[in-house]
Parts: structure tokens; C-alpha cells; sequence
């Protein structure tokens, strides 16, 4: 890893690598935890002690995704940086890791959950993961990063115009029409599909980055229920439906559910506007 690449939280100052810490030429200093991370997430960055996923989503998160439902999605990101095997990646949003770890390269992976890049980190030892808020500064030097990727994530798109360089790209993952509509017509009583996501992301991304390249994904997978339990647990279904409406779910053996998802390709609009000369 390039140690120039990571910046102080604090003082922007670039991060130099030692055997368990970072440290900025300021002072400043970050200590790898044990299973190798490192948290650059300062205390006003956060809006509770411990944000983002708990450990209990994140759990079912691994679970669902080791359970092989998504794999036509990690083999359609894969094929969206195959490309590019030598790059610098950023996954922003990371959860973990299960996508970015599937990728090759130099890998980052930004979260602003502690549990959740714990558990990423646990598995995947080839890759720098990073406690940090997405949606504030991100903790890059400017147009350092080849790849910025942000699967089902807040998109913090003026960070992600200044980290990456200027021809690089920004993959955007999204749900697709009609995306897990069984599921949540039984979890919720206004369950709509999600056909105007992949546009409201572009114009979101808008004016700093221009769509180059719009990819579908849509299948039917046969759930179990493991994989049911842990699908309403890992997604926001699960805040927004009623514990009698969960529980009802949860007593089913097995249920088809609709995958329908939409992997969006962004470039810069005018690279010169954060990359001058």
C-alpha cells in the first residue's frame, strides 16, 4: 500500500504506515487494531457512540451473501472493473466487504461502522479497511483513486469527484424494478418498485459525473429460512415492517423472491474543475 494515499482525519496532512500505527509529520497518530483496521473516525464525525450497523445485521449480512443469493451481482461488479486489474479501489460504504473482496487490486474499504469493518477485516486480510464517515471528508489525498465504488450506500459525490483521478470511475450499485417485491409486499403494506432509482442516482451524481454505462440485473432466486430471516434483517424491510408482519415472514419455509438490481458507470464530467494542473 501507498501510504501517501491515506490523509489525517485532523490536518489533512498525508498518513505515513508503521508496524501498528499511522501517524501524520503533525503528530497525529492512529493506532491498527488488532485484527488490522484502522479508525480515522473522530468523535465528531459520528452521531452516536457506535453508528451504523450492529453487529447483528452485519452477521446477517455475511450470512446472506455467503449463501451465494447475490452472485450474479458480485460477478457483474467484478466484471464492471475486470478492466482495470491493477487499480486503486475504494469501496465507500463497504459494510463487510463482501463485494470489494471479491475484487482485485489495491482495496480500500470505508465504513462508518466499527462492527462492520471488524468483520471484514477478520476475512479479507489483503485489503486496508478504514472506520470513517463516508458522507464527510474522505480520507484520501485528491484524484488518488482509479475506483470508487458504492453498492446500496450514501453517495457523498463531491468527495468522490476530489478522490478520484481524472479518468477514473465511479460504479454505483442500486436497486433495480421491483427488487425483493414478494418480500416487502408481505412486510409492508405500500411496497413500490424502485424504477426511477437508477435515473434519480445519475441526476443525484449530477453535474460532476455523466452515466457512461447502464447495466440490469434481473433473476429469481428460491430463499430458504435462513436465508429469508436474514435477507429482513441485513436490509431496511426490517425497520419499516411490523413485528407481527416479521414474524409471519419468518414462520415460511421458502419463498421466490424477485433480485433486480442496476450497476451504474459514472465519469467525470469536467476532471479539470478537481484535478487542475
Amino acid at each position: 500500500m501507498n501510504p501517501s494515499l491515506l490523509i489525517c482525519p485532523v490536518c489533512s496532512e498525508p498518513l505515513a504506515a508503521h508496524v501498528k500505527s499511522y501517524t501524520c509529520s503533525n503528530g497525529h497518530s492512529f493506532d491498527t487494531a488488532k485484527e488490522g483496521y484502522l479508525n480515522l473516525l473522530l468523535s465528531h464525525q459520528r452521531k452516536s457512540k457506535n453508528p451504523g450497523d450492529d453487529k447483528a445485521m452485519i452477521l446477517a449480512r455475511r450470512r446472506f451473501f455467503d449463501s451465494g443469493a447475490f452472485e450474479p451481482i458480485t460477478k457483474a461488479i467484478q466484471h464492471a472493473t475486470s478492466h482495470l486489474p491493477h487499480s486503486t479501489i475504494l469501496d465507500c460504504g463497504c459494510g463487510e466487504g463482501h463485494f470489494l473482496g471479491a475484487l482485485s487490486g489495491t482495496r480500500f474499504g470505508v465504513d462508518v461502522s466499527k462492527e462492520a469493518i471488524r468483520c471484514a477485516a477478520k476475512r479479507y486480510k489483503d485489503v486496508t479497511w478504514i472506520v470513517a464517515n463516508g458522507m464527510r471528508d474522505l480520507p484520501f489525498t485528491d484524484h488518488s483513486l482509479d475506483v470508487i465504488l458504492s453498492v446500496l450506500a450514501p453517495r457523498n459525490v463531491e468527495e468522490f469527484a476530489r478522490t478520484l483521478k481524472a479518468d477514473g470511475q465511479l460504479i454505483l450499485g442500486v436497486p433495480g424494478p421491483n427488487h425483493l417485491i414478494e418480500l416487502r409486499t408481505l412486510l409492508t403494506a405500500n411496497a413500490s418498485d424502485f424504477e426511477e432509482k437508477a435515473d434519480e442516482a445519475a441526476e443525484k451524481c449530477a453535474p460532476l459525473f455523466k452515466e457512461k454505462n447502464r447495466e440490469a440485473l434481473n433473476y429469481e432466486v428460491l430463499l430458504n429460512k435462513a436465508q429469508i430471516t436474514d435477507l429482513i434483517q441485513m436490509t431496511p424491510i426490517f425497520w419499516n415492517s411490523s413485528p407481527e408482519a416479521k414474524e409471519e415472514v419468518q414462520q415460511l419455509n421458502e419463498l421466490s423472491v424477485t433480485i433486480s438490481f442496476v450497476l451504474l458507470t459514472l465519469k467525470q464530467s469536467d476532471p479539470t474543475l478537481h484535478n487542475p494542473e
